[in-house]
C-alpha cells in the first residue's frame, strides 16, 4: 500500500493545474498516489486529466459543484493511504517536500499534522515573498490563536488523527483548515518544516469582500474556542481584534483594501517570520 495519498481538489484550476500535477509527480519520496478531485470544473480540466497516463494518478469528479470545505472533505475522504498531503491546483511543490515531511513524521510518533514554509508567487510564477510559521510544537501551539501556523496547500497529516479530531467541517466556514490545525495542536502535537517546499500562488482577482469576511468569521470562531479551552495568557485574547475589526468594516471598504492587505501580508522575504493571513 502507499503510504502517501496526495490530494488535490480543483476547480477551474488551468492552466496551472497542469504545473501543479507535475510537481507531484516529480516527488523523490517513491511511495505515493495523487488524487485529483475535479469539482464540476468547465475550462478544460477533465480533458487535462484525460491525458495523464501515470499509474500513480486516480481522478474523480464531482457531479455538481461543491463547497470549498466539502470538496476538501470529499478528496480527503476519498484517499486510503495512512498518510494524506493537500495540494493547490495553481501552487508548486518542490521536489523534496513529500520525503522531507514524512521523515518528520516517522521521527516524531507525537506529530500528527506537518507542514512547511512556503514561498509566494505571482500568476506568472515570480517570487513575492514567503510564509514562514512557527516551527516546534510547543510554539505552534502557542502562536495557535494568532493565525494557522500552517497553509493548507502544505499540510501532510495523519489519517487516523483527522479522522479522530473530527475531520474538515463546515462549522469554521472558510477557515476550516485553521480549525483543524487548531484542534490537532491541542490534542497532540503540530510542526513545520522549516525549508520552502510549497510555492502558494497568490491570485489578486481570488480576493473578495465576499470571501474576506467568511474567512474572518471562521477565524473568529477557532480563536474563541480556541482560547475558551485554557491554558492562554489574557494577553492572547488581543487577537480577537483583528477578526472583529475586518467583520466591522463596511463591504465597500473591505472589498478596497483586500487586495493591498492580501499583498502587504505576503510580502515577507525569505530569513523574517512572515505576516499572518489570517
Amino acid at each position: 500500500m502507499t503510504r502517501v495519498s496526495v490530494a488535490l481538489p480543483t476547480r477551474n484550476g488551468m492552466p496551472y493545474l497542469r504545473e501543479a500535477v507535475g510537481s507531484i509527480l516529480a516527488q523523490t519520496f517513491p511511495s505515493f498516489e495523487l488524487l485529483v478531485i475535479d469539482n464540476a470544473s468547465t475550462d478544460g480540466t477533465a480533458e487535462f486529466l484525460a491525458t495523464v497516463v501515470d499509474p500513480r494518478v486516480r481522478s474523480a469528479r464531482a457531479a455538481d459543484g461543491l463547497g470549498l470545505v466539502a470538496i476538501h472533505a470529499l478528496a480527503v475522504a476519498s484517499t486510503s493511504s495512512e498518510l494524506v498531503a493537500l495540494m493547490g491546483h495553481d501552487d508548486i511543490a518542490e521536489p523534496t517536500r513529500l520525503a522531507r515531511q514524512v521523515a518528520l513524521l516517522d521521527a516524531e510518533p507525537s506529530v500528527d499534522l506537518v507542514g512547511t514554509w512556503c514561498s509566494m508567487i505571482d500568476l506568472d510564477g515570480r517570487r513575492i515573498g514567503a510564509l514562514h510559521y512557527a516551527v516546534l510544537p510547543d510554539e505552534i501551539r502557542a502562536r495557535i490563536v494568532r493565525n494557522t501556523q500552517v497553509p493548507v496547500p502544505s499540510m501532510l497529516f495523519r489519517r487516523a488523527a483527522y479522522d479522530a479530531a473530527g475531520g474538515f467541517t463546515a462549522e469554521s466556514d472558510y477557515a476550516f483548515d485553521y480549525d483543524l490545525v487548531a484542534r490537532l495542536a491541542r490534542r497532540r502535537a503540530v510542526a513545520n518544516v522549516p525549508e520552502e517546499l510549497v510555492r502558494v500562488r497568490y491570485n489578486p482577482a481570488g480576493a473578495s469582500a465576499v470571501s474576506a469576511r467568511r474567512v474572518q468569521r471562521g477565524a473568529l470562531r477557532v480563536r474563541w474556542r480556541t482560547l475558551r479551552a485554557g491554558g492562554y495568557p489574557i494577553t492572547e485574547y488581543v487577537w480577537l481584534l483583528k477578526p472583529l475589526a475586518a467583520l466591522a468594516l463596511p463591504r465597500w471598504l473591505l472589498r478596497r483594501i483586500i487586495v493591498p492587505y492580501m499583498r502587504w501580508a505576503h510580502g515577507g522575504t525569505t530569513g523574517s517570520p512572515e505576516r499572518a493571513r489570517r
